[in-house]
């Protein structure tokens, strides 16, 4: 395998001290987000202008925002309703104008109405969760007050300023919340501290919604009108999502950030979103239960693949855990299945470009680099170079729970690699 540090040398891939919260990338936190300085790169050397990018696993819209700045039309997919609702607020055209007149007028009546509401009486209960489930997570006054903004942001009549302030709203739930600081898991603070905790949203929401706005401003002065992004929610483990694509195939390029593994032990998209998604009546399951519905949240007895880097891994792991290595199989089999997927909608002489990290499972480390190359040569492609990169400023946490169990944790990966592959001509 062609391993190289960057397209020039070294540490070029690192990008530190970069600002990766220009545009509309400031618009929301989200775990593990791809930089956009990762994203430009590959779109700079394998995209193709006037082309068409895919992102599998698009996440919050990382390389869909870069695609439309750098003059191509983006799809993008994702199973996690709150990503998908921050990728289309960040992609999608606004008019500037109405847009701003419609977010003065929620902040103008929340500053007039907020000071007075001391719960959520007079409220409506949210469709998705009850009262008694969100007192759990949320001061009394708190509830009241996210209450209030929904119901005032869901009589905005512009659909777009609607989503804008949903999105800004959406991030201010866990900061308004008794969750804990720098955790992806729905973990509260001790009870003693949640008795006196209380964050006012009304400043916090303003300061999201001024970001943003700042954000957006300079993503509409660079990008290309002519350019469009559509975002969906085909899971391509099970789906290439043909019918979504205008011909077929059409991707010039791929350019994404698959899950390291599967969400219970690596990175909990689901758990993190579980707030916006049951305030805003974006999905109705339980926390974790869309955890269990990503890549590997389920559990299935295979066989080896014929990768024999990764198939050595797993035996190892096995010979520490056997229902581990069940589950990590189970996680690179549906990664698998994916990968055969998103190479089918690729045309001939694209890219695919995966961003991928080599966690560590029971002191075995997973080559998924190495098993990505092996799996896109199976689907008619080449593998051209991986360049390795160090992650200094990525969202995610330095350490996991391998196993799942309570105060047993361990390292994750410092450094990723992004494994570019290009699809061979059909003989």
């Amino acid at each position: 395998m062609s391993v190289m540090m960057t397209p020039s040398g070294t540490g070029e891939w690192d990008f530190r001290g970069a600002n990766t919260k220009e545009y509309t990338h400031c618009f929301h936190i989200y775990p593990a987000m791809m930089i956009p300085q990762v994203a430009r790169g590959l779109i700079d050397l394998y995209g193709k202008e006037g082309g068409l990018l895919f992102d599998p696993y698009c996440g919050t819209g990382t390389s869909l925002v870069e695609a439309r700045l750098a003059g191509m039309d983006a799809i993008g997919t994702d199973i996690n309703p709150t990503a998908r609702m921050i990728s289309f607020s960040k992609t999608t055209d606004y008019n500037l104008k109405r847009l701003k007149v419609e977010t003065e007028k929620v902040l103008s009546y929340l500053e007039e109405n907020l000071d007075s509401i001391s719960d959520y009486s007079g409220f409506n209960e949210p469709e998705n969760v009850t009262w008694e489930q969100l007192e759990k997570w949320f001061p009394k006054k708190s509830i009241g007050e996210i209450s209030c903004a929904i119901e005032r942001i869901s009589e905005v009549g512009y659909m777009r300023a609607r989503l804008f302030l949903q999105v800004a709203l959406s991030e201010c739930l866990r900061l308004v919340s008794f969750q804990r600081n720098g955790e992806f898991k729905l973990y509260r603070m001790p009870p003693d501290k949640r008795h006196s905790f209380y964050q006012p949203l009304l400043p916090t929401l303003k300061s999201r919604i001024d970001r943003n706005l700042e954000g957006l401003s300079r993503f509409v002065e660079k990008v290309s009108p002519d350019t469009e992004a559509k975002i969906h929610s085909f899971n391509t483990v099970h789906s290439n999502g043909k019918r979504h694509f205008p011909s077929f195939p059409c991707a010039d390029i791929v350019v994404t950030s698959p899950p390291y593994g599967d969400s219970g032990t690596t990175v909990a998209y689901g758990q993190f979103s579980w707030l916006s998604n049951a305030w805003l009546g974006l999905d109705d399951k339980a926390p974790g239960a869309l955890d269990r519905e990503m890549m590997g949240g389920r559990k299935s007895s295979l066989e080896e693949f014929g990768c024999t880097a990764l198939d050595d891994a797993i035996a190892k792991v096995a010979e520490e855990d056997q229902k581990r290595a069940t589950e990590v199989m189970h996680f690179y089999d549906e990664y698998l299945h994916s990968i055969r997927n998103v190479a089918s909608v690729v045309v001939e002489g694209g890219y695919c470009c995966f961003v991928v990290g080599n966690r560590i499972v029971k002191g075995v480390q997973l080559p998924t680099d190495q098993f990505t190359a092996w799996a896109f040569e199976q689907f008619g492609f080449s593998h051209v170079v991986t360049y390795v990169r160090d992650i200094p400023n990525k969202r995610m946490p330095s350490k996991v729970s391998p196993s799942n169990i309570t105060g047993k944790t361990a390292s994750t990966m410092t450094g990723e690699l992004l494994v570019i592959c290009k699809k061979k001509p059909i003989v």
